[in-house]
């Protein structure tokens, strides 16, 4: 039984193919028009331009098509005896072989071209790659062995028999315990979600969604650490809905959250607020905390970034790369800027792309 081709290679074989007729065909009118018969020197520049952008387009094979057809169509439209294939002075079969030999040279220059950059984004990858899985070894390696030797010692002394604890000591160790794992389940989460983001595995499912809910869905997972704040939630009555992927955002701002959480003082508010503004939903929260030093205030969204503070805690400076990941991945951008009177706020904003299904009223029995 004989195979077909593809339907993909038989499309690709001819955009391939058009692009070597075409480009030819189209030299010829821009040249006929611009400098008729008389300039020939200038047509072959022409043409030679057509057969480069070929080239750098679509690469080695459409290339030589198109100068093999740019050195017929100029013998046909623009050498003497004109409208014929014939060629009456042997200066131009000479020209005809050093346009073909220029047009063959261009092509395989910018072929190899290419492949350098090619290459090079390859090899810029395979670094990028690398240093990520350095830095996540590193990460786990450190920011991990932290919590886990917390859990070890508190259960260790749980275990001891002797001598016995007294009620309120047990109750702080388990206490201990339960903090350390919450945050070491925290860094695992932030470990997978930043590799999927690197290794481009996290699907955006997009649906029309309010974005109160997705705020209430946050703000119910942070209960335990937001306790002893005070959380101001202001979205605008008239907010429309936003076609995001619910659980993504609601990750987003979980992280915005725990990050508010951890680098302010204890009770301190925290302002959480959505508006429409130029076709997007931007969602703000605003703390009132030492603000982030102007020359950081760029490399806070990095990976493995954490600020230089006292009292912050451990992480592993992924929760605001993950969030910036999370934002771009929907089309938006996310940025932070220091608030007059002290503290920063933190803005993402989400693209209103698209008309929302309209609701339909439910019918009577």
């Amino acid at each position: 039984m004989s195979r077909r081709p593809s339907s993909g290679l038989v499309a690709r074989t001819t955009r391939f193919a058009g692009a070597g007729t075409v480009t030819p065909l189209l030299a010829t009118a821009a040249a006929w028009l611009l400098f008729g018969r008389r300039q020939l020197a200038d047509v072959v520049m022409i043409y030679l331009l057509g057969i480069i952008v070929v080239s750098l387009r679509f690469g080695y094979g459409p290339s030589i098509l198109a100068a093999v057809l740019s050195v017929l169509l100029l013998d046909f439209f623009f050498v003497p005896p004109y409208l014929s294939f014939a060629v009456s002075d042997f200066q131009h079969v000479v020209m005809f072989g050093v346009m073909f030999v220029v047009a063959v040279v261009i092509s395989h220059l910018t072929r190899r071209v290419r492949l350098q950059d090619e290459q090079a984004h390859r090899a810029s990858s395979q670094m990028e790659a690398e240093r990520l899985r350095n830095a996540l070894l590193s990460s786990v390696s450190h920011d991990l062995r932290t919590p886990l030797s917390v859990i070890t010692g508190a259960a260790s002394a749980l275990l001891r028999s002797a001598p016995p604890l007294d009620p309120a000591a047990r109750s702080d160790l388990a206490e201990t315990i339960h903090e350390e794992a919450q945050r070491l389940d925290r860094l695992v989460r932030n470990l997978l979600d930043m590799t999927r983001l690197a290794s481009g595995a996290v699907h955006v499912a997009k649906e029309w969604q309010a974005i109160e809910g997705v705020v209430g869905a946050a703000l119910g997972r942070l209960a335990e650490p937001l306790r002893g704040r005070s959380v101001e939630v202001r979205i605008s009555p008239a907010l429309p809905s936003v076609p995001i992927d619910d659980l993504l955002i609601e990750q987003a701002l979980i992280n915005l959250l725990e990050n508010a959480a951890k680098y302010t003082p204890q009770g301190t508010p925290l302002e959480l607020s959505a508006d429409a503004a130029d076709g997007t939903v931007v969602v703000a929260l605003a703390d009132r905390g030492p603000g982030i030093p102007g020359e950081l205030m760029d490399r806070i969204f990095e990976k493995f970034y954490r600020l230089p503070r006292e009292g912050a805690g451990g992480g592993g400076g992924l929760g605001l790369a993950i969030c910036r990941g999370i934002v771009e991945a929907h089309g938006g951008r996310i940025w932070a800027e220091n608030r007059e009177g002290g503290g920063a706020v933190f803005r993402f904003a989400l693209p209103l792309g698209g008309t929302p299904p309209e609701l339909r009223p439910e019918e009577g029995p």
